[in-house]
């Protein structure tokens, strides 16, 4: 039986196959998602004891049309289970079709996949050239992706149409920042070269055409995205040099809004106890560094009989019993199981149900944003957990910022600039 799937007709004979793996190989592991192009395509029906390689890039092989084939695989597969959904959709643009195993169960297939030896040779002398992986065997791809097969299959079988969880973060959550991802960040061409020259050993794998490409990471502990590519954590850009001066509008100007008292926010809607007033601090007769000790270091005593804090303490008892009792708590968009959690207690636990909140509450509201500003200019190019960075066209108007702040929900601080250092406060 062909394992290699070359031909037009060749590809014809797989019909019908319902429900499958499916993992898109590109020409390069390390570049970008946005910056390369499909080399293999391995598919593998959940019920079957093989799968096949369709080549569309590769030496060995004659080239498959890739639109023609992926237009196949929409007409015959039904569900397509996929490593990385959020990574999926920059080759295959059906998230209907599309499911995220990770969402299911996460596996770091990076961590647990022993790479065949030949590989390990050509990513070690070649990592940087764009088409690697079509000079590795096709032999070799198909060995390493049947092994993969074997570690997700048991995952794939838990996979639960009902699993409100599940469907929020692969309908949802994957969409948001995919979307997000694709927009990259323009950049001072100049200052990036002189302030990354020493560090950055790699630019072609995340910038093009003067602009840098992120990646988020969405299967953390809490749920809170990281945001770190190729050497660069954009979640945690230096305030203090100059490497936030080489990241510049490609419209006129950068604009960041910024939730204000957002954690305390959702955490007053948890606990039933909504905090409205602009000046959430003023309001509670607590400062800032007050508000934050108590939430997130325990709260103390003399805050106890304190409305807010009185009610925030018995949140926190309640979710320690319920875990405790049952061994795991539900958020909108995680599941924290009591043997998974290193060291827990109530303070830390609180901590990852605010994070989960954020996350889920942030993921309805860039999707809001990204919808409307879908027609526009002006793009959404940075989250950074409770600040959102756009690339503003003055040819949006002003009023464009405003219905931003609408969508946004909860209140913000607004800024501006020039390039990400120089954001000065904006009305």
């Amino acid at each position: 039986m062909f394992y290699i799937v070359e031909k037009a007709e060749q590809l014809a004979k797989l019909q019908d196959l319902g429900d499958c793996f499916v993992n898109l190989i590109p020409l390069n592991n390390n570049y970008h998602p946005n910056l390369t192009d499909l080399s293999l395509i391995y598919i593998r029906p959940i019920n079957h004891k093989k799968g096949w390689i369709l080549c569309l890039n590769h030496t060995e092989a004659f080239k498959l049309d890739k639109e023609k084939t992926l237009q196949h695989l929409l007409d015959n597969v039904d569900k397509m289970f996929v490593p990385q959904k959020k990574e999926a959709l920059y080759h295959f643009p059906h998230p209907e079709k599309l499911h995220d195993i990770n969402f299911i169960e996460y596996i770091n297939l990076d961590d647990n996949i022993v790479t065949n030896k030949c590989t390990d040779f050509y990513y070690r002398h070649y990592p940087n050239n764009p088409i690697v992986n079509s000079l590795i065997p096709i032999s070799k791809h198909y060995e390493e992706q049947e092994t993969i097969f074997d570690m997700v299959l048991p995952v794939i079988h838990k996979y639960s149409a009902n699993d409100a969880i599940y469907r929020f973060n692969n309908e949802l959550t994957s969409v948001a920042f995919h979307r997000i991802e694709k927009n990259g960040i323009a950049l001072n061409k100049q200052c990036f070269i002189s302030q990354y020259l020493e560090s950055l050993h790699y630019p072609e794998f995340n910038i093009h055409k003067g602009k840098i490409y992120t990646q988020y990471n969405l299967y953390t502990t809490t749920s809170r995205p990281s945001n770190r590519f190729n050497g660069i954590n954009f979640a945690a850009l230096n305030k203090t040099d100059n490497e936030r001066v080489c990241y510049e509008p490609s419209n006129n100007a950068f604009i960041e809004m910024d939730f204000s008292g957002y954690h305390p926010r959702l955490i007053g809607e948890l606990i039933g106890f909504p905090l409205l007033a602009d000046n959430i601090y003023e309001s509670l007769n607590v400062g800032k560094e007050e508000m934050f000790q108590n939430l997130y270091g325990g709260i103390r005593k003399e805050y106890k009989d304190k409305p807010f804090f009185k009610e925030a303490s018995s949140y926190v008892d309640g979710v320690w019993r319920l875990l405790n009792s049952d061994g795991k708590i539900h958020t909108i968009n995680k599941t924290f199981k009591l043997n998974e959690i290193d060291a827990p207690n109530p303070t830390k636990i609180f901590n990852y149900i605010i994070q989960s909140c954020e996350t889920s509450t942030n993921v309805k509201i860039l999707l809001n944003i990204l919808d409307y500003l879908k027609d526009k200019q002006t793009k959404l190019v940075l989250y950074t957990y409770d600040a959102v960075l756009f690339d503003y066209s003055e040819s949006d108007g002003s009023e464009l910022l405003q219905e931003i702040k609408k969508i946004m929900k909860y209140p913000v601080k607004t800024k501006k600039g020039i390039n990400y250092k120089a954001m000065e406060s904006y009305a």
